[in-house]
Protein backbone atom coordinates (compact mmCIF):
# COMPACT_ATOMS: atom_id res chain seq x y z
CA UNK A 1 0.00 0.00 0.00
CA UNK A 2 2.94 2.34 0.42
CA UNK A 3 6.47 2.84 -0.77
CA UNK A 4 9.10 5.36 0.30
CA UNK A 5 10.19 7.81 -2.40
CA UNK A 6 12.73 9.36 -0.06
CA UNK A 7 13.20 9.59 3.69
CA UNK A 8 10.33 12.01 4.16
CA UNK A 9 7.67 10.95 1.64
CA UNK A 10 5.25 8.02 1.50
CA UNK A 11 2.93 7.17 -1.40
CA UNK A 12 -0.41 5.42 -0.87
CA UNK A 13 -2.33 3.90 -3.79
CA UNK A 14 -5.74 2.43 -2.84
CA UNK A 15 -6.06 0.69 -6.22
CA UNK A 16 -3.22 -1.61 -5.21
CA UNK A 17 -5.66 -3.38 -2.88
CA UNK A 18 -7.92 -4.41 -5.76
CA UNK A 19 -5.25 -4.91 -8.41
CA UNK A 20 -3.49 -7.45 -6.16
CA UNK A 21 0.02 -6.75 -7.47
CA UNK A 22 2.01 -9.99 -7.21
CA UNK A 23 5.11 -8.07 -6.09
CA UNK A 24 3.28 -6.63 -3.08
CA UNK A 25 3.21 -9.10 -0.19
CA UNK A 26 0.27 -8.65 2.13
CA UNK A 27 -1.81 -10.41 4.75
CA UNK A 28 -5.60 -10.50 5.06
CA UNK A 29 -7.36 -10.41 8.43
CA UNK A 30 -11.12 -11.07 8.72
CA UNK A 31 -12.65 -9.67 11.92
CA UNK A 32 -16.01 -10.57 13.42
CA UNK A 33 -18.00 -7.98 11.48
CA UNK A 34 -20.26 -8.08 8.41
CA UNK A 35 -18.70 -8.88 5.01
CA UNK A 36 -20.88 -6.73 2.75
CA UNK A 37 -19.22 -7.71 -0.52
CA UNK A 38 -21.61 -8.77 -3.27
CA UNK A 39 -19.02 -9.83 -5.86
CA UNK A 40 -15.86 -11.93 -5.82
CA UNK A 41 -13.40 -9.06 -5.27
CA UNK A 42 -12.82 -10.17 -1.68
CA UNK A 43 -12.08 -13.70 -2.95
CA UNK A 44 -9.41 -12.34 -5.31
CA UNK A 45 -7.77 -10.30 -2.54
CA UNK A 46 -7.82 -13.34 -0.23
CA UNK A 47 -6.36 -15.78 -2.76
CA UNK A 48 -3.31 -13.63 -3.49
CA UNK A 49 -2.49 -12.92 0.17
CA UNK A 50 0.66 -14.46 1.63
CA UNK A 51 -0.96 -14.91 5.05
CA UNK A 52 -4.70 -15.34 5.71
CA UNK A 53 -6.20 -14.91 9.16
CA UNK A 54 -9.71 -15.16 10.57
CA UNK A 55 -10.38 -13.83 14.05
CA UNK A 56 -12.80 -15.77 16.28
CA UNK A 57 -16.33 -15.05 14.95
CA UNK A 58 -14.72 -13.72 11.78
CA UNK A 59 -14.28 -17.41 10.92
CA UNK A 60 -18.07 -17.78 10.72
CA UNK A 61 -18.29 -14.57 8.69
CA UNK A 62 -15.76 -15.93 6.22
CA UNK A 63 -17.50 -19.33 5.90
CA UNK A 64 -20.84 -17.57 5.34
CA UNK A 65 -19.38 -15.26 2.68
CA UNK A 66 -17.88 -18.27 0.89
CA UNK A 67 -21.28 -20.00 0.86
CA UNK A 68 -22.78 -16.89 -0.73
CA UNK A 69 -20.16 -17.36 -3.49
CA UNK A 70 -21.16 -21.03 -3.89
CA UNK A 71 -18.19 -22.40 -1.92
CA UNK A 72 -18.69 -24.81 1.01
CA UNK A 73 -15.30 -24.90 2.69
CA UNK A 74 -16.28 -27.60 5.20
CA UNK A 75 -17.67 -30.04 2.63
CA UNK A 76 -15.53 -29.44 -0.44
CA UNK A 77 -11.81 -29.24 -1.17
CA UNK A 78 -10.96 -25.55 -1.49
CA UNK A 79 -7.52 -25.27 0.11
CA UNK A 80 -7.00 -21.74 -1.26
CA UNK A 81 -9.76 -20.46 1.04
CA UNK A 82 -8.54 -22.14 4.23
CA UNK A 83 -7.14 -19.62 6.80
CA UNK A 84 -3.51 -20.07 7.72
CA UNK A 85 -4.32 -18.79 11.23
CA UNK A 86 -7.46 -18.67 13.34
CA UNK A 87 -6.98 -16.58 16.48
CA UNK A 88 -9.07 -15.12 19.29
CA UNK A 89 -10.52 -16.07 22.65
CA UNK A 90 -12.85 -18.43 20.74
CA UNK A 91 -16.04 -17.36 22.48
CA UNK A 92 -17.73 -16.90 19.08
CA UNK A 93 -16.56 -20.01 17.21
CA UNK A 94 -17.53 -23.60 18.04
CA UNK A 95 -14.93 -26.33 18.69
CA UNK A 96 -16.36 -28.45 15.85
CA UNK A 97 -15.78 -25.69 13.27
CA UNK A 98 -12.27 -25.13 14.58
CA UNK A 99 -11.50 -28.86 14.49
CA UNK A 100 -12.74 -29.17 10.91
CA UNK A 101 -10.59 -26.25 9.79
CA UNK A 102 -7.59 -27.53 11.70
CA UNK A 103 -7.99 -30.83 9.85
CA UNK A 104 -7.68 -29.06 6.49
CA UNK A 105 -4.66 -26.98 7.44
CA UNK A 106 -5.53 -24.04 9.72
CA UNK A 107 -3.35 -23.28 12.73
CA UNK A 108 -5.54 -22.53 15.76
CA UNK A 109 -4.07 -20.10 18.29
CA UNK A 110 -6.30 -19.36 21.27
CA UNK A 111 -5.62 -15.94 22.81
CA UNK A 112 -7.65 -15.66 26.03
CA UNK A 113 -5.99 -12.44 27.32
CA UNK A 114 -8.87 -10.05 28.02
CA UNK A 115 -6.60 -7.01 28.41
CA UNK A 116 -6.34 -6.77 24.62
CA UNK A 117 -8.88 -7.03 21.82
CA UNK A 118 -8.97 -10.04 19.51
CA UNK A 119 -7.93 -7.66 16.70
CA UNK A 120 -4.82 -6.54 18.56
CA UNK A 121 -3.90 -10.09 19.54
CA UNK A 122 -4.39 -11.23 15.94
CA UNK A 123 -1.90 -8.63 14.66
CA UNK A 124 0.67 -9.81 17.19
CA UNK A 125 0.17 -13.48 16.26
CA UNK A 126 0.31 -12.58 12.58
CA UNK A 127 3.70 -10.97 13.15
CA UNK A 128 4.95 -14.09 14.96
CA UNK A 129 3.73 -16.29 12.11
CA UNK A 130 5.33 -14.09 9.42
CA UNK A 131 8.67 -14.22 11.26
CA UNK A 132 8.48 -17.99 11.66
CA UNK A 133 7.67 -18.48 7.96
CA UNK A 134 10.21 -15.85 6.86
CA UNK A 135 7.58 -13.75 5.08
CA UNK A 136 8.33 -10.05 4.72
CA UNK A 137 4.97 -8.30 4.50
CA UNK A 138 4.43 -4.95 2.77
CA UNK A 139 0.94 -4.44 4.18
CA UNK A 140 -1.96 -5.87 6.16
CA UNK A 141 -5.58 -5.58 5.00
CA UNK A 142 -8.09 -5.85 7.83
CA UNK A 143 -11.71 -6.37 6.72
CA UNK A 144 -13.99 -4.67 9.20
CA UNK A 145 -17.39 -3.17 8.42
CA UNK A 146 -19.22 -1.24 11.11
CA UNK A 147 -21.75 -3.34 13.00
CA UNK A 148 -23.31 -0.34 14.74
CA UNK A 149 -21.20 -0.65 17.90
CA UNK A 150 -19.44 2.68 18.39
CA UNK A 151 -17.21 1.19 21.09
CA UNK A 152 -16.05 -1.46 18.60
CA UNK A 153 -15.35 1.20 15.98
CA UNK A 154 -13.21 3.18 18.43
CA UNK A 155 -11.53 0.01 19.66
CA UNK A 156 -10.51 -0.78 16.09
CA UNK A 157 -9.10 2.74 15.66
CA UNK A 158 -7.19 2.30 18.91
CA UNK A 159 -5.65 -0.88 17.48
CA UNK A 160 -4.52 1.10 14.42
CA UNK A 161 -2.67 3.47 16.73
CA UNK A 162 -1.10 0.51 18.55
CA UNK A 163 -0.23 -1.38 15.37
CA UNK A 164 3.46 -0.38 15.25
CA UNK A 165 3.98 -1.90 18.69
CA UNK A 166 2.14 -5.06 17.62
CA UNK A 167 3.42 -5.63 14.08
CA UNK A 168 6.26 -3.15 13.48
CA UNK A 169 6.28 -0.68 10.61
CA UNK A 170 3.95 -2.68 8.35
CA UNK A 171 1.02 -0.45 7.30
CA UNK A 172 -2.39 -1.69 8.43
CA UNK A 173 -5.37 -0.73 6.24
CA UNK A 174 -8.91 -1.16 7.55
CA UNK A 175 -11.18 -2.08 4.63
CA UNK A 176 -14.96 -1.79 4.69
CA UNK A 177 -17.24 -2.27 1.71
CA UNK A 178 -17.66 1.51 1.44
CA UNK A 179 -14.47 2.97 2.99
CA UNK A 180 -10.76 2.66 3.68
CA UNK A 181 -9.11 3.88 6.87
CA UNK A 182 -5.47 4.03 7.96
CA UNK A 183 -3.00 6.11 9.95
CA UNK A 184 -0.74 8.75 8.46
CA UNK A 185 2.35 8.89 10.68
CA UNK A 186 4.31 12.16 11.00
CA UNK A 187 5.78 13.24 7.66
CA UNK A 188 4.77 13.88 4.05
CA UNK A 189 2.23 11.60 2.35
CA UNK A 190 0.94 11.38 -1.23
CA UNK A 191 -2.43 9.63 -1.62
CA UNK A 192 -3.36 8.61 -5.18
CA UNK A 193 -7.10 9.16 -5.75
CA UNK A 194 -8.86 6.95 -8.34
CA UNK A 195 -10.58 8.92 -11.09
CA UNK A 196 -14.06 7.59 -10.26
CA UNK A 197 -13.83 8.88 -6.68
CA UNK A 198 -12.90 12.37 -7.92
CA UNK A 199 -15.75 12.33 -10.45
CA UNK A 200 -18.27 11.32 -7.77
CA UNK A 201 -16.98 13.85 -5.20
CA UNK A 202 -16.52 10.98 -2.76
CA UNK A 203 -15.98 11.89 0.86
CA UNK A 204 -12.74 11.81 2.80
CA UNK A 205 -11.54 13.04 6.17
CA UNK A 206 -8.56 13.68 8.45
CA UNK A 207 -9.32 12.95 12.11
CA UNK A 208 -6.99 13.74 15.05
CA UNK A 209 -8.11 10.92 17.30
CA UNK A 210 -6.43 10.71 20.70
CA UNK A 211 -4.34 13.88 20.55
CA UNK A 212 -4.24 17.19 18.67
CA UNK A 213 -2.35 17.59 15.41
CA UNK A 214 -0.49 20.87 15.88
CA UNK A 215 0.49 21.51 12.26
CA UNK A 216 -0.94 19.92 9.13
CA UNK A 217 -0.88 21.05 5.48
CA UNK A 218 -2.77 19.53 2.55
CA UNK A 219 -3.22 19.93 -1.19
CA UNK A 220 -5.81 18.38 -3.50
CA UNK A 221 -8.78 18.71 -1.13
CA UNK A 222 -11.81 20.93 -1.62
CA UNK A 223 -11.13 22.38 1.84
CA UNK A 224 -7.37 22.34 2.31
CA UNK A 225 -5.52 22.85 5.58
CA UNK A 226 -2.65 25.34 5.79
CA UNK A 227 -0.52 24.83 8.91
CA UNK A 228 -3.78 24.14 10.72
CA UNK A 229 -4.32 22.60 14.13
CA UNK A 230 -6.76 19.69 14.26
CA UNK A 231 -8.38 18.88 17.58
CA UNK A 232 -11.69 17.46 18.76
CA UNK A 233 -13.68 20.27 20.30
CA UNK A 234 -12.19 22.60 17.69
CA UNK A 235 -11.39 21.94 14.00
CA UNK A 236 -11.53 18.49 12.39
CA UNK A 237 -11.56 17.78 8.63
CA UNK A 238 -14.67 15.63 8.23
CA UNK A 239 -16.96 15.44 5.17
CA UNK A 240 -14.20 16.74 2.92
CA UNK A 241 -13.78 15.80 -0.75
CA UNK A 242 -11.38 16.28 -3.69
CA UNK A 243 -10.61 19.42 -5.68
CA UNK A 244 -10.77 17.74 -9.12
CA UNK A 245 -7.36 16.29 -8.44
CA UNK A 246 -5.86 12.81 -8.69
CA UNK A 247 -3.55 13.22 -5.71
CA UNK A 248 -3.86 14.48 -2.16
CA UNK A 249 -0.77 15.46 -0.20
CA UNK A 250 -0.73 15.58 3.59
CA UNK A 251 2.17 16.91 5.62
CA UNK A 252 1.56 16.33 9.32
CA UNK A 253 3.60 16.72 12.49
CA UNK A 254 1.56 14.08 14.33
CA UNK A 255 -0.25 10.84 13.61
CA UNK A 256 -3.68 11.41 12.09
CA UNK A 257 -6.41 9.12 10.75
CA UNK A 258 -7.08 9.27 7.01
CA UNK A 259 -10.45 7.84 5.92
CA UNK A 260 -12.02 7.82 2.45
CA UNK A 261 -15.22 6.61 0.84
CA UNK A 262 -14.83 3.98 -1.90
CA UNK A 263 -18.43 3.03 -2.70
CA UNK A 264 -18.27 4.12 -6.40
CA UNK A 265 -14.97 2.26 -6.72
CA UNK A 266 -16.27 -0.93 -5.11
CA UNK A 267 -19.42 -0.94 -7.27
CA UNK A 268 -17.36 -0.70 -10.47
CA UNK A 269 -14.38 -2.79 -9.46
CA UNK A 270 -14.18 -4.66 -12.79
CA UNK A 271 -14.11 -1.53 -14.97
CA UNK A 272 -10.44 -0.59 -14.94
CA UNK A 273 -10.76 2.49 -17.18
CA UNK A 274 -12.79 4.41 -14.62
CA UNK A 275 -10.01 3.91 -12.08
CA UNK A 276 -7.45 5.79 -14.17
CA UNK A 277 -6.33 8.96 -12.44
CA UNK A 278 -6.95 12.47 -13.72
CA UNK A 279 -3.99 14.74 -14.29
CA UNK A 280 -2.87 16.00 -10.92
CA UNK A 281 -3.73 19.59 -10.14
Amino acid sequence: MQRDLDLNRTVWDPLQIFNCDTHYKYAVVILNSPLNWKDDSLLQIWKKAQIKVTVDGGTYRWLHYLKEQGIDLLRENHSEYVPHLITGDMDSCTPSILENLKRVGSMIIETPDQDHTDYAKALFQLGQYATKENINLNGIYVFVDSSGRFDHIMGNINTLYKSEKLIGHIPVIQIASSSLTWILRPGLHNIVIPKILVQNSSWCGLLPIGAPVNSIRTTGLKWNLNNATLQFGALVSSSNTYDNCSEVTVNTDSSVIWTMGIEPLQKNINNYEIFTSNNCC
